[in-house]
């Protein structure tokens, strides 16, 4: 029986934590014992409590330019090399940025080995490569290809991609009248944290121009922020951000006090509900996008998708097959694209087949799961 040590602290529940509860939910119980470790204030500990897996809690300080910092990270790599050897942890693996450099210390001290998935880029390049050389012994992976290039100077170890849940068990009538939706319009998803890189405003743009051609088309922003979110820059959002795409959408003619041509959904109980209501998903980060979550979970539910080409999604989707790739930022190719599916039921039908084939032949959480085993396997018979 092998004993993992899952690291994370985030902010957020975001896409790090989504890959930690799916990893648990499939994870080979009868050859891996998982064990989490967050931050006694991590705002996801009760969720991570509720999976039923043991959680231990140890403070992981942020990163920061200042020398207390290094001290800061030798205590916590002390305090997790400390739980490591008292719970006879076998693998650490670590999820975010701050738990990547804690968990090289506590490797170093702990002497057991580590295994970073690296899925956002968020270090400095030299960060990374500085401390790939503290750990006992290491094992990197990353979750596309876009960030193994991100990483030039680290000798990544392969891939392990996110997996798509299984679609939800729900009817479109059932999931347009759960979100408030008309049962005859045709529908465009958004979903993604209200954060500006994200560009739901290209998405509001596309979609004024969209309904003028297609009467009975509607839009769908599902998503909310978090407090970190609202502050200025493209990395920024939040509530301010939200105004703005309200006011943009009025002042394009999308709502008015007669008329919603564009729903702002904010959170729902699961994603899979904007996916099952759906006749296309759009994408339209204006950044690279590290992978793309919400992609393969709209080509699981057979919902045909438009996305941004820049990051994961490039490699994730075969344009014009399994899905659409446009440039990012791009308001009149996103508008074609949606014009050309929605007045194409056939066209929506094969892409939306051509999409779940994909995401069963490479995305399903099994596949995920593993890829992560092999990953551990790697990682004890190679140090």
């Amino acid at each position: 029986m092998t004993t993992v040590l899952l690291i994370d602290h985030a902010p957020f529940f975001g896409g790090s934590e989504s890959f930690l509860i799916d990893l648990l939910s499939t994870l080979d119980r009868r050859a891996y014992t998982p064990i989490i470790v967050t931050d006694p204030h991590s705002p996801v500990l009760e969720k991570f409590r509720a999976s039923g897996v043991p959680v231990r809690t140890t403070p992981l300080p942020q990163i920061h330019n200042s020398p207390i910092f290094l001290w800061r990270l030798w205590r916590a790599g002390a305090n997790l090399a400390w739980i490591a050897r008292k719970t006879h942890a076998d693998v650490l693996h670590t999820f975010t940025a701050r738990t990547h450099l804690i968990g090289a210390v506590a490797s170093q001290l702990s002497g057991v080995p580590l295994v970073w998935r690296i899925g956002d880029d968020t270090l400095p390049a030299w960060t990374l490569a500085t401390f790939r050389r503290v750990p006992h012994h290491l094992v990197i992976v990353g979750v596309s290809n876009w960030i193994t290039s991100r990483y030039p100077q680290i000798p990544f170890d392969g891939l392990v991609p996110d997996g798509a849940r299984p679609p939800l068990n729900i009817s479109r009538e059932d999931a347009r009248a759960e979100l408030g939706l008309p049962h005859d319009a045709l529908i465009v998803a958004h979903i993604a944290r209200l954060a500006r890189w994200k560009g739901q405003d290209v998405f509001v743009r596309a979609m004024a121009q969209v309904t003028r051609t297609i009467p009975n088309a509607r839009g769908l922003i599902v998503g909310t922020w978090h407090a970190e979110d609202d502050r200025p820059g493209p990395l920024g959002g939040g509530e301010s951000y939200y105004r703005d795409l309200c006011a943009l959408a009025i002042e394009l003619g999308l709502n008015s006090p007669v008329n919603e041509r564009l729903t702002f959904a904010g959170f729902v109980r699961d994603p899979g509900l904007a996916y099952a209501a759906a006749d296309v998903f759009a994408h339209t980060s204006t950044l690279p996008e590290p992978f793309g979550r919400t992609i393969i979970e709209a080509m699981m539910a057979g919902c045909p998708v438009i996305a941004a080409r820049a990051g994961g999604p490039a490699e994730i989707i075969v344009d014009g097959h399994s899905g659409l790739l446009t440039t990012p930022g791009d308001v009149p190719a996103l508008v074609t694209a949606l014009i050309d599916l929605l007045t194409s039921a056939e066209r929506r039908a094969q892409l939306g087949r051509a999409a779940r084939q994909r995401a069963e032949a490479e995305y399903t959480l099994a596949i995920m799961t593993r890829r992560m085993e092999e990953t551990y396997r790697l990682t004890l018979t190679s140090r």
